[in-house]
């Protein structure tokens, strides 16, 4: 079999992984959260090891790796998979490792992409052979209202915990839920006075799509639907300002994108990452098949 037929192979299997949902990477090597891979019964260094430096982290945290690699070649790289959760990636990275085999890198538990809470695993992957392969785990933790910033809104869906940072003038927020079926975010409030309520939502809870273009989000006050809001967007949040009047008790900001409708993004760019780093390394002649 010739190497570009070979390559083009990896890439259909690596995309048919992804699409079916099978762990892109075997023979984990399970860690403690926050500690890295123990020697094995025969005290030989077990290929690859990975570790963070703390075990538990919020939703505003640098998360810093570290690991090893036992007898590397100069120059390859660590891939590196962040799954959240529920399972879904958020997260893909190749890190090169220095000469004495060694690799780290920093990740940030502020991306809009890492609003669940709960237990996060990375995996760790150095080419295609049995033991080179390794695993942590570390928690954000959640379970309510408390796992949120005091600026933050816990919008609950189900058991899962989605946190938003908001402002608010006039009056209080009590509560907030996220809907699938009506792709709904709903702010319940107490308005002492009149007012407005700011909110920037990331755009993996909550988006407004026409193809791929953006359109407003439609909002309801009480029932109603206002045409006084006002928005900012950036590449990962949705900034929306509501006014309200005195006596207001629940707003709703309706989406035609909502939390759990991003797993097919993350598999398709997972999808995307395995093949560009075939393409890479079939140009830098690292071949992840035997040559037979």
């Amino acid at each position: 079999m010739s190497t570009h037929k070979e390559y083009a192979l990896i890439a259909i299997l690596a995309t048919i992984a992804v699409v079916g949902v099978v762990p892109a990477f075997a023979q984990w090597q399970s860690l403690p959260s926050g500690t890295s891979n123990p020697l094995s019964s025969q005290n030989t260094p077990i290929p690859l090891t990975v570790s963070t430096d703390k075990a538990v982290y919020d939703h505003n945290s640098i998360v810093v790796v570290s690991g090893h690699v036992a007898n590397p070649y100069p120059g390859q790289q660590v891939t590196l998979r962040v799954s959240d959760p529920s399972g879904a990636i958020v997260q893909i990275s190749q890190i090169t490792l220095d000469n004495n085999g060694n690799f780290g890198t920093k990740l940030t538990t502020a991306s809009p992409l890492w609003t669940r809470s709960g237990v996060y695993t990375i995996f760790a992957q150095y080419g295609n052979q049995q033991g080179t392969s390794a695993k942590v785990q570390f928690t954000i933790p959640g379970g309510g209202a408390t796992s949120c910033d005091p600026n933050q809104l816990a919008a609950t869906l189900n058991d899962e915990v989605y946190c938003i940072p908001y402002s608010i003038n006039g009056g209080t927020v009590l509560s907030g839920t996220l809907s699938v079926a009506s792709k709904t975010l709903t702010v319940n409030i107490q308005a002492n006075n009149d007012g407005q309520i700011t909110l920037s939502i990331p755009r993996s809870v909550l988006d407004s799509k026409n193809g791929n273009n953006d359109q407003s989000f439609v909002v309801l006050v009480d029932g109603e639907q206002k045409d006084t809001s006002t928005e900012i967007a950036t590449s990962d949040t949705r900034t929306v300002t509501i006014p309200f009047t005195a006596g207001a008790g629940q707003i709703e900001i309706v989406g035609t994108q909502i939390v759990p409708e991003f797993g097919a993004i993350a598999a398709l760019v997972l999808a995307i990452a395995i093949i560009s780093i075939i393409a890479v390394s079939a140009k830098t002649g690292l071949r992840f098949m035997p040559k037979y």
